[in-house]
């Protein structure tokens, strides 16, 4: 019988669980290879290192470390961030930084502050689940572009934005969550004359732009804008851990301050310990000394798997090559739905991501997501032996 006793709010409809989360669900199952979720290689964890770090965290800042703080963040850690993004040709300082529970939380607190029900947003097709999760419950519709291997496909977008208002386009330009790919910089430069032109922001999502293993390095949208116009959000989840929940965004100063705002309400601050053991972590040159050996053990298992596909899938199947990142976007023959692959896969004991949930506004059911990272060099070939066995069985 329904439940008369509670009236929700009618955005409430519109959130639904992550089909990736309830994946992880079943990944304990004994036997299951899964490449469902992106999850960082539990073998690239610094333990020993953060060990310290968190000792020097209780023996240096003692109760400082136990006590509120500022929303933004503690200001050694967004000092430290500021040089070391300096490196990477950001130029940014601590007044135009947030530090939040993951990125994660950033694209929740942007919906907050923007979207009013139905304002629409500019998103690629396919786009970061996490991201549509987010901006779903804030009621938020969707102007879809489409990608290809140099990122999103500029002309498009200049194309729907002839007869759609949105009011910032979202953006995952580097090694893209769920494709793999990279916009190129001619694309970045024309996607960021086009945000002016219109005079709407863009979120520049970038979880996984240090991981790279092949190609050259290629500039941040808001280091190209010179922090002009452009929302840069990054995480510790894919260098560090993805369990210390600590990421950071960096805005114009009238951004960073509504941000507060909105944190403030819904959280106070970031965990005070965590970023005190972050900084210190930071401050040893543990960072820069780890990402070195995560770019190794990726490019190793990257390696694996695409070998395991050039052998076991069938001809008619496609993927993108990543160069750097933690997946594999591969696509079925049309018509061959990877939904139905799915169910007989998990019968086999192996799973996968099926890529239509990455559609903000449906398609690509032919569509899948491999995670590579997860998985040791056996279960890589193992998993995909199966998955090919499964694929050709529908063909």
């Amino acid at each position: 019988m329904k439940n008369e006793f509670y009236h929700y709010a009618p955005r409430v409809k519109r959130m639904t669980a992550s089909i990736i989360r309830e994946i992880l669900k079943i990944s304990s199952r004994p036997g299951l290879i899964s490449f469902a979720g992106g999850l960082p290689s539990p073998d690239s964890f610094p333990l020993k290192e953060f060990e310290r770090a968190v000792r020097d965290t209780v023996r240096l800042d003692g109760i400082r470390a136990l006590q509120y703080t500022l929303t933004d963040g503690i200001l050694p850690l967004r000092n430290y961030l500021c040089r070391w993004l300096s490196k990477q040709e950001i130029v940014v300082e601590p007044p135009n930084m947030l530090l939040t529970h993951g990125s994660q939380q950033a694209l929740d607190l942007l919906g907050k502050i923007f979207l009013a029900p139905g304002d629409s947003v500019l998103v690629e097709n396919p786009s970061y689940l996490g991201a549509i999760q987010c901006f779903n419950g804030y009621e938020a519709k969707y102007v879809t572009v489409p990608i290809d291997d140099r990122g999103l496909r500029i002309d498009k977008a200049e194309e729907k934005l002839k007869s759609h208002k949105v009011k910032f386009i979202y953006v995952v330009p580097t090694f893209h969550n769920p494709a793999g790919t990279t916009m190129d910089v001619p694309r970045r430069l024309n996607l960021i004359k086009l945000a002016k032109k219109i005079d709407v922001p863009i979120v520049e999502d970038d979880p996984y732009s240090l991981i790279r293993f092949k190609g050259n390095w290629v500039p941040s949208i808001y280091s190209l804008a010179k922090g002009k116009g452009v929302i840069y959000l990054s995480t510790f989840s894919k260098l560090l851990s993805p369990g210390i929940r600590l990421g950071y965004v960096l805005a114009e100063k009238e951004i960073i301050a509504k941000l507060v705002l909105a944190k403030q309400a819904a959280d106070l601050q970031t965990n005070t310990f965590i970023q005190y053991a972050v900084y210190h972590y930071c401050q040893h040159g543990y960072l820069e000394k780890h990402i070195p050996t995560i770019i190794r053990d990726y490019a190793h298992k990257a390696g694996l798997m695409l070998a395991a596909m050039e052998e076991f899938f069938p001809k008619e199947v496609k993927w993108f090559e990543p160069q750097g990142g933690m997946f594999v976007w591969t696509i079925l023959p049309e018509g061959l739905k990877a939904s139905r692959v799915f169910q007989k896969s998990i019968e086999q004991n192996v799973a996968f991501v099926d890529g239509s949930v990455f559609f903000a506004n449906g398609g690509g059911e032919n569509t899948m997501r491999l995670n590579f990272t997860n998985s040791s060099d056996s279960d890589l070939r193992l998993g995909i032996s199966r998955l090919g066995k499964v694929i050709k069985s529908f063909l």
